[in-house]
Formats: structure tokens, C-alpha cells, sequence
């Protein structure tokens, strides 16, 4: 009976999916995603066929033999299963278990391509993991190693590797013989430098190694041709790797949390570059040709130190998203106007009093965050401004202009903190698609009328306000789908 118990739950945990393509199965955590495993009209139709050959003990253990998929997360294993006379199995997902060792009889499972042990508490990964050749994915995430045996660089069809959250202080040099490898996760370790010969992984194209403590990187890095995505975050970087300048192909560029001052000059090498994120650095300036990088499109400065806005950026037009949120920014001189590509632009948490008409006059400009500035006045807006988000909330505003009636494409309106006048503003007409409307600590005694006839609107925020309850409720009974924070 307790081998019958054991198969019903085979039953449960198996799918014979007939697809060459395996990646669908999992997702980007490396879970196997579930229409794949409890769907139960699948696994009704995947199994009726063999409901009559259960009934024979002998048939149902050469049918859970076949299985090639098996899912036994989530069940509080503190051991390895005994499944190593499954030879067909081709995925195994043992996440979320407290899963402590690997045993060597892993060499047995030659068929594996994708094996996941997310989330156990493995101190280390056996030397016979050499023995899967046919793995094309391995996630060891948030375990407790602290190193990988050397005999990983035997995995010659690997092409995912996850390691991220662990206790790793280096890679083996091994790893360098994987020339299959596309996509290294190791973020969350303790990783102080990469293998000198690091750049012999020429196929690789996704690389994190956010939260880690690398100061450098090596000479061989700038052989990565195939790279899309460096997450280099949060390390212990003091200047921009000199080695990044060499990849003129690299696209999608990660440096926040570090400790870099200032960019060189050379940075205009990277000719493909469309996102540079520097957040959370020691930055002040920018190099004077770095509006010769010609593709950047998304470009992320916030938590530097940066006293004016960067002058240079008016002649980078490729710019799309620009955050400069949490500087020392006190004003914006210069033609800011000629940024004719700018959509989304985020100052907030700056020194700002003002801000230039020049700014208003981006027509490309859709979400602009002005908020948590000394702003006392706005200069008028456009007629024909596309903003959809606006963010003022936070300033010292007392009154807005006749032309902020001009907002037409307006969705979503942060005016909080603020102590502004609305009675003359006519919310539904001004602003015909307003969605949303912050209003906290603003003040108001009573609710602005022209909002109870916005058409569109699903949520108003009314927090640190001193309007009567039957005005509340007024707004509740005529307009009862919208969500009313107090």
C-alpha cells in the first residue's frame, strides 16, 4: 500500500510533455512553471492512458521509470530522494526543500538537462555532478556554498548557471571551459575577482553579479562579444572598470551601489550602450563627450553628486529616461529643450526652486517627477504637452497657473504636501483621463467639486485632510468604484 500511496502521488508530480524545447518548462527562477505540472485537465489527459496498468504494482514502477519530469518542491525534504533508478529524467525540481547534501549517486541521473535545488541548505556540490553532460541548466540559488568543485568545468552542453545567494568568495577556473555558458546568476555572494581567463566563455550573454565585492575586473572581460546584460551593482568599484570601455557591442550596462567618482573619457567607445545605470555612486560631472555615445536611451544618475544638471545631456539626444532623483541639483540652466527624444525625467529629491520654461516645452516629455524640491512657482505649460504623470508633491506651491489646465493627457497627478488653492481648478474638464490623484497633507477643508466629475478616475488620495465625512460620502455614493485613501 505505501508503494501505492507513493505512485498516487508520482501522479501528481509527473508529466510526459512531448517537446524538444525544454526552457519553456521553467520559469526565470528556475521553477517549473505550473501549467507544466498541476494543471489537472493536463494530467488527466497525460495519464488515462496508463489508470488501467496501475492496478499491476510491476506496471506502475515501469511507468514512473519513464517519467522524464519530476517536481518535488516544496515538501520539507531533508534528504536527497532515492530516485536514482529514474535513468529517463530529464528535469528535477527540488526547490524549497532543507535539502543538505547531494549524494554521489547524482552520476546516475545521466539524463538530466535542467536540475534545480533552489532554496536548500547544500554546503557544497558533489565532484560526480561532472558526470550529468547532458545538464543545460543548474540552479544551486540561495543555498549555503561556499565554493564550486572544479569539476563543474566538465559540463560541457551547461548554458544557464545559477549560484546567486551563497557563500561563494571565488569561481573556480574551471568554469572557464564552458563555452556553452549563456546566462551566469551570482548574485548575493562574497565574490572577490573572476578567473583570469573569464573571457573564454564567448557565448555568454547574461551576466549578474549584483551584491558581491569585486574591485576589478579582468583583461580577458572585453572578449565577452556576445554580452547583452552586465549587472555589476553594488560591489567595491572605485573607478569604472577601464576593461568595459573595450566592448563596444555591450548594450545594457549595471554600476549602482558603488563607489566609482567619475567616468573616463574612453566611455564613448561603447557604441551600442543603451542603458548605463550609475545610481548610488560618487559621481559629479560627466565626461564632455559623452554625448558622443550614440545610442543611449536610459540613463540612471540618482544618488550621486551632482550639484547642476549635466550640461552635456542637452547634446545627448538619443535620451529617452533620465533620473537624476536625489542629487544637489539647485538649478537647471541651459537648452534642455534641444533633448528632443526626453519621455520620462525624474529630478525629484533635488534643490530645485524653480524650473526653466524650456523644460515644459519637451514635446516628447510623458512622466515628469518634480517632487520633493523647494519649488514655489511653475512656469506655464504648453498647449500641446503629452505629460501623463506628473509628480509635484512635496514642494511649497501655493497656487498653479492658468495653464496647467493644458494637461490634457494627464493619468496620474501627485500633488501632495503642497498648500494650493483648487477651487478654481476644474478637474474634469482639464484633465478628461485622470486616473489617479494624490492630495495628502494639502490642507483642504473641502473636496475640489470638479473631482466628483472625473469619468475615469479610480483612485484619490486624501490623507492629513480636514474634509467633512458627508462630502466623503458623497464622493463614495456617486462615484462608488473609486478607491478613497484617508
Amino acid at each position: 500500500m505505501k508503494l501505492l500511496s507513493f505512485i498516487a502521488i508520482f501522479l501528481l508530480t509527473f508529466s510526459f510533455i512531448k517537446a524538444q524545447n525544454y526552457e519553456k518548462f521553467f520559469d526565470k527562477n528556475g521553477n517549473i512553471k505550473p501549467q507544466y505540472l498541476d494543471d489537472d485537465s493536463i494530467l488527466a489527459q497525460d495519464y488515462l492512458p496508463y489508470m488501467k496498468e496501475f492496478t499491476a504494482i510491476d506496471s506502475a514502477q515501469k511507468q514512473i521509470n519513464k517519467a522524464f519530469v519530476l517536481n518535488l518542491s516544496n515538501n520539507s525534504l531533508t534528504n536527497f530522494p532515492n530516485i536514482f533508478d529514474l535513468y529517463n529524467l530529464q528535469i528535477l525540481n527540488l526547490n524549497n526543500n532543507s535539502i543538505e547534501e547531494i549524494p554521489p549517486k547524482i552520476s546516475h541521473l545521466t539524463n538530466l538537462r535542467y536540475f534545480s535545488v533552489n532554496t536548500n541548505i547544500l554546503k557544497e556540490l558533489p565532484p560526480q555532478i561532472e558526470d550529468l553532460k547532458h545538464l543545460l541548466m543548474l540552479n544551486v540559488e540561495n543555498n549555503y556554498l561556499t565554493a564550486l568543485p572544479p569539476e563543474i568545468g566538465s559540463l560541457s552542453r551547461l548554458q544557464n548557471l545559477l549560484i546567486g545567494g551563497n557563500e561563494l568568495t571565488a569561481l573556480p577556473g574551471e568554469i572557464c571551459n564552458l563555452q556553452s555558458l549563456m546566462n551566469i546568476s551570482a548574485w548575493g555572494n562574497k565574490i572577490t575577482s573572476l578567473p583570469a581567463n573569464f573571457g573564454n566563455l564567448i557565448m555568454l550573454q547574461n551576466l549578474n553579479l549584483n551584491d558581491n565585492k569585486l574591485t576589478t575586473l579582468p583583461s580577458s572581460f572585453s572578449k565577452l562579444d556576445f554580452l547583452m546584460i552586465v549587472d555589476l551593482s553594488k560591489n567595491k568599484f572605485s573607478q569604472f572598470p577601464a576593461v568595459l570601455t573595450h566592448m563596444a557591442k555591450l548594450p545594457y550596462l549595471k554600476l549602482a551601489d558603488n563607489q566609482i567618482k567619475n567616468l573616463p573619457e574612453s566611455i564613448v567607445k561603447m557604441e551600442h550602450l543603451q542603458m548605463l545605470v550609475l545610481s548610488h555612486n560618487y559621481i559629479s560631472s560627466l565626461p564632455k563627450k559623452f554625448f558622443k555615445i550614440p545610442m543611449i536611451m536610459q540613463l540612471d544618475l540618482s544618488y550621486n553628486q551632482f550639484n547642476k544638471f549635466p550640461a552635456v545631456l542637452f547634446k545627448t539626444l538619443t535620451i529617452r529616461t533620465l533620473n537624476l532623483q536625489g542629487n544637489n541639483i539647485r538649478k537647471i540652466s541651459g537648452d534642455i529643450e534641444k533633448m528632443i527624444f526626453l519621455q520620462d525625467l525624474n529630478l525629484s529629491h533635488n534643490q530645485l526652486n524653480s524650473i526653466p520654461q524650456q523644460l515644459l516645452s519637451i514635446a516628447s516629455l510623458t512622466k515628469l517627477d518634480l517632487s520633493y524640491n523647494f519649488i514655489t512657482q511653475l512656469p506655464d505649460f504648453p498647449s500641446n504637452s503629452r505629460i501623463t504623470e506628473l509628480n509635484l508633491a512635496n514642494n511649497q506651491l501655493t497656487s498653479l497657473p492658468a495653464s496647467f489646465s493644458n494637461l490634457h493627457s494627464l493619468t496620474i497627478l501627485y500633488l501632495s504636501a503642497n498648500t494650493i488653492d483648487f477651487s478654481t481648478l476644474d478637474f474634469a474638464n482639464s484633465f478628461p483621463l485622470l486616473e489617479e490623484i494624490y492630495l495628502d497633507n494639502c490642507g483642504l477643508k473641502h473636496l475640489p467639486k470638479s473631482i466628483l466629475n472625473c469619468k475615469h478616475l479610480k483612485k484619490i488620495s486624501l490623507k492629513g485632510n480636514n474634509i467633512p465625512f458627508s462630502e466623503l460620502k458623497e464622493l463614495k455614493q456617486q462615484s462608488p468604484d473609486i478607491q478613497v485613501i484617508m
